[in-house]
């Protein structure tokens, strides 16, 4: 198994500078990135930070952009012989250019705890970066020299935005160091001065501190959990997924959009915004149960930004609550708010009435996860509240006792296009309970009555979910091909090749795994047998297909083989996925899968090795499940070893283990399991032994 997770690239990027998903190398420290290119005479490196948003609310403006690049001449003869490597433990970018004596060598290093880069040379060949402002056409930019500091900024500004955006960057020489810097007004108050200021405090000894606390960071963030497993391409997967979202989603002001902060070009596609109907959470779906929920720190802050625009809109439609558009920015951007266009209300929300609580999901996984009251009660359970207030006024009682949802569009409708017509889509825009939001609605009146238990809050309120929770029209079914299977809508759209928004509902919605009824189960199972052939390679469908694979218990061989495949055809050598969608949105799909294979935990018991290759050798370390329990365990030749879970907060843990008669070590005394599974009482702090009887 691994011991160093590293990318090797031995091939120039060919999009990065072009394509809104870029293939170079990438480094970065959660807000501040690095991305390889190729310069005119040799290296490239594209710099995007998290908070570089134009904040302007047009169809074809505004976005996030890019801060400009640094380019490292590189003889011609050395740059045709391109070896890189990503170090994913280290964060670091490591490039040697050789040819005879000659070597160019570089480590690039953006700084865990401060946004600045630093290109150390190690080769014989001298270097010489040089800084440029990005070339973009939007708002003002250029040079400015203040203090014997030179630096560039880019300024985004005028009353047509929402808030304007500055941000200066400038570079030095430290022995043979080459140091870069940037700050904008979201970061401090005056970030040209600040700037400045920086470089003329930053010596080699300060460089040092900075390397130093780097290490460190990381050190830390990668001891919180770990996978090992014999195939060495799924276990360096693993670790990209977690990398990834690490490199992007530090500014807890402006989390990562559909591109993050791997911005190459003027104008990525969709302005990188937040996508609310399944692009936007896609990538923390893995966070929680890698144990790196503090990489969810910031997602919240654009939906509660939204919050009283998401009123407002709710209110069109005379209900309480919050509802929101397909795509929002931050500090209450509607990314694509342009009153010149025909239809225009209806085009911010393509039919759907869900795009405010799908995102909910990743609160509630974090919830599930941590049992963080303080976080329920100051992030997760006012949002999930706000969601549930406009289904209250929006969803009909029907005459039978139902609680229905319509008019409420299971895929996106195009209203966007010129031929669009009322009358020409007047059956999906009628689309009444679609799985989608049904499924969704499951988990947030779950965990909002769960909430407010905990907190001892709005009893009045769980009374009115519960009442709707036990009258929530059933999944609805049709027969296809002779057979069972979920309909996509009781009314409306019945069936779609594509996608998988017809099975959401049993991921990310959670309503359906291993411990269903038998019958629910073998519905799920078939349908997805029929949507399979399309969906494991359909770019709207693999952030939720895979995992969902596993919790219905498909064939763990069959799985591994389709993820493999997956990986072989779409990824790029940085391991980032080309798909004709977003980009960040793929990178949790190799750690949702591979945590969901070895360990379940949704529907109230946590299940070890449920949908895992017995001939692979695997080992985990802290990943988590869903009652705050940190498990470990492991497999070698087809033998299960030891089984540890520590309990963070207490309480009844049931599980489910891949052998039976276990023995199990808790509070000092011993109990044989009956067969395969076991229900404890445990304390905060309780640590539990699980081995194989001999």
């Amino acid at each position: 198994m691994n011991t160093k997770h590293i990318i090797h690239i031995t091939t120039p990027p060919v999009r990065s500078g072009k394509k809104s998903t870029p293939d170079g190398a990438i480094c970065g420290n959660g807000d501040l990135a690095v991305i390889l290119g190729n310069a005119p005479d040799g290296l490239r490196l594209y710099l995007s930070k998290c908070d570089l948003w134009e904040g302007i609310e047009c169809e074809d403006a505004g976005g996030l952009k890019p801060l400009g690049y640094i380019d490292i001449p590189v003889r011609a003869d050395l740059y045709a012989q391109y070896d890189v490597e990503q170090d994913l433990d280290t964060a670091q970018l490591r490039c040697r250019f050789a040819a005879g004596n000659a070597v160019c060598a570089l480590t690039i290093t953006v700084h865990k705890t401060e946004n600045s880069l630093c290109i150390r040379s190690t080769g014989s060949e001298p270097v010489t970066p040089v800084l440029h402002v990005f070339d973009g056409e939007t708002g003002r930019k250029g040079d400015f020299t203040q203090d014997g500091v030179q630096g560039i900024f880019r300024i985004w500004d005028g009353d047509d935005h929402l808030y304007e955006t500055h941000v200066y960057a400038a570079a030095k020489m430290i022995g043979g160091d080459f140091y870069f810097f940037a700050a904008t007004n979201h970061d401090v108050s005056d970030p040209r001065g600040t700037t400045v200021q920086t470089l003329q405090r930053t010596d080699a000894a300060r460089l040092d501190e900075l390397r130093r606390a780097h290490d460190a960071a990381w050190q830390t963030f990668w001891a919180k959990s770990a996978f090992r497993c014999a195939d060495a391409s799924l276990e360096t997967a693993w670790y990209a997924s977690q990398y990834y979202l690490a490199v992007c989603a530090g500014n807890l002001k402006f989390p990562p959009g559909l591109f993050a902060n791997f911005i190459t070009v003027e104008h990525p596609d969709w302005h990188s915004d937040y996508h609310l109907n399944y692009n936007y959470q896609a990538p923390f779906y893995a966070a929680c149960s890698s144990n790196h929920a503090e990489l969810t720190d910031g997602y919240m802050t654009p939906l509660e930004e939204f919050l009283e625009r998401g009123a407002s809109f709710a209110q069109r439609f005379d209900c309480g609550g919050i509802l929101y558009p397909v795509g929002i920015g931050p500090r209450g951007m509607c990314t694509e708010m342009d009153h010149k266009l025909p239809r225009w209300f209806e085009r911010l929300f393509l039919g759907q009435k869900n795009n405010q609580i799908h995102p909910a999901d990743i609160p509630i996984y974090r919830w599930r996860a941590t049992r963080d009251t303080d976080y329920a009660r100051e992030h997760a359970y006012p949002f999930l509240k706000e969601c549930l207030a406009f289904f209250e006024d929006y969803g009909t009682w029907e005459a039978d006792g139902r609680f229905s949802v319509l008019r409420d569009a299971a895929h996106e409708v195009p209203i966007y296009r010129e031929d669009f017509t009322p009358e020409k889509y007047k059956k999906v825009l009628n689309d009444k309970n679609n799985v989608v939001t049904l499924g969704l609605l499951h988990l947030g009146l779950d965990n909002a009555i769960d909430m407010a238990r905990a907190l001892g809050v709005d009893a009045d309120k769980v009374r009115t979910w519960e009442k709707m929770r036990a009258h929530l029209s059933p999944f609805p079914t049709c027969r296809r091909f002779g057979q069972k299977v979920f309909r996509y809508t009781e009314k409306g759209q019945r069936w779609n090749e594509t996608g998988d928004v017809g099975l959401q509902h049993i991921y990310p919605g959670g309503c359906i795994g291993l411990s269903s009824p038998p019958k629910t189960l073998r519905i799920a199972r078939t349908t997805f047998r029929m949507k399979k052939r399309c969906c494991y390679k359909d770019d709207n469908a693999v952030t939720s297909f895979y995992p969902m694979a596993a919790r219905l218990g498909e064939n763990p061989k069959r799985l591994l083989r389709h993820l493999r495949r997956l990986m072989a055809k779409y990824c790029l050598p940085n391991l980032l996925y080309r798909f004709g969608g977003g980009c960040l949105e793929y990178c949790s799909i190799a750690a949702n899968t591979l945590n969901e294979m070895v360990l379940q935990s949704h529907q109230d018991t946590v299940r070890i090795f449920p949908c895992w290759d017995p001939a692979v050798d695997c080992a985990f370390e802290n990943l988590r499940a869903d009652g705050a329990f940190l498990v470990s365990a492991s497999i070698r030749a087809g033998v299960y070893g030891d089984i540890r879970i520590v309990c963070e907060k207490g309480g009844v843990l049931q599980a489910a283990l891949p052998y039976s008669g276990a023995r199990i070590l808790h509070g000092g005394k011993e109990q044989i399991a009956d067969g395969n599974t076991f229900t404890l009482e445990t304390q905060p702090g309780d640590e539990i032994r699980i081995c194989r009887r001999s």
